[in-house]
């Protein structure tokens, strides 16, 4: 492997690394107050303790029996899931996840956290289909696109990860006159230029920063994003520039990470499987 190549593997990598902190959003904390995780622990001490089994038993019989009356129940539902999940019984979450998704579909969380239970279930054609439904309702919904994109990637269909990318930003100002603020372009295409990235299309991921500038001079992720390509191509007076724009512009909360990036070097920076990439994407900071 030539020391281009090893270097543009090592700078590649860390790009993944900035999508995820750069885009400021994660699905943990829009999930993570309504439902508890599945616990192997909880599930071990549960079979250890008959008492608390059958206590978890009794509270999950008086839900079904208050969803046998009331099968839209917001927390009889919810307390199904929780307590399921809590006894290891994951598929058994899907029909009340289902109907929790189905009843309250402006609250996109019911649905990501179905798809993400498709996914623990190693079930990815149910889980892209819950994730493209999201979008139906809210066509630039982040996390749902990023879950799309990461898994498409994951599966090696890129032109799939771009074409949903694509679309939306075709449709969004359409989408954009029904519902405002209803689709954020800039985050879109900084996805679409990490795909590209990711597939070595490097033109093509520099034409899309060069379009997040045009359409917002004072976003600073085209500029990062432009300056970590510009380092891959070894034109580093010119990455330097880009990186200085870039640290003008960050807000505060980005800046040491902005600093950071500017500063490592190829042989310290870390290496990043790009089909690891995260399942919940950036939305920019206003």
């Amino acid at each position: 492997m030539t020391q281009r190549t090893a270097r543009q593997w090592i700078i590649n990598g860390v790009l993944i690394v900035v999508t995820l902190s750069f885009l400021g959003v994660s699905i943990a904390p829009l999930i993570g107050g309504l439902f508890s995780s599945p616990n192997p622990q909880a599930a071990n001490n549960a079979n250890a303790n008959t008492s608390e089994q059958d206590r978890i038993k009794i509270q999950i019989e008086g839900f079904e029996a208050v969803l046998k009356s009331d099968p839209k129940n917001q927390t009889a539902l919810i307390g199904l899931v929780n307590l399921r999940n809590q006894l290891g019984k994951t598929k058994e979450t899907i029909e009340p996840l289902q109907t929790l998704a189905d009843t309250f579909p402006d609250q996109p969380e019911y649905r990501m956290t179905l798809a993400r239970t498709y996914i623990e279930l190693k079930d990815p054609k149910n889980a892209l289909a819950e994730y493209r439904k999201i979008l139906t309702t809210k066509p630039g919904y982040i996390p749902a696109l990023q879950s799309i994109v990461s898994i498409e990637l994951t599966d090696k269909r890129p032109e799939a990860a771009i074409g949903i990318l694509q679309d939306t930003l075709k449709t969004a100002e359409t989408a954009n006159k029904v519902q405002a603020n209803a689709v954020d372009t800039g985050s879109v295409r900084w996805i679409l230029g990490e795909v590209y990235r990711q597939q070595d299309r490097i033109d093509e991921a520099i034409a899309t920063y060069d379009q997040m500038i045009k359409e917002s001079a004072k976003d600073f992720r085209p500029y990062v994003g432009k300056a970590q390509l510009r380092q891959i191509q070894g034109k580093e007076d010119e990455a330097k520039k880009l990186f200085d724009k870039g640290l003008e512009l960050a807000p505060a909360e980005f800046k040491d990470e902005v600093k950071r990036l500017a500063a490592l070097s190829p042989q310290k920076a870390p290496f990043t499987n790009p089909a690891q990439a995260p399942s919940s994407p950036p939305a920019k900071k206003p």
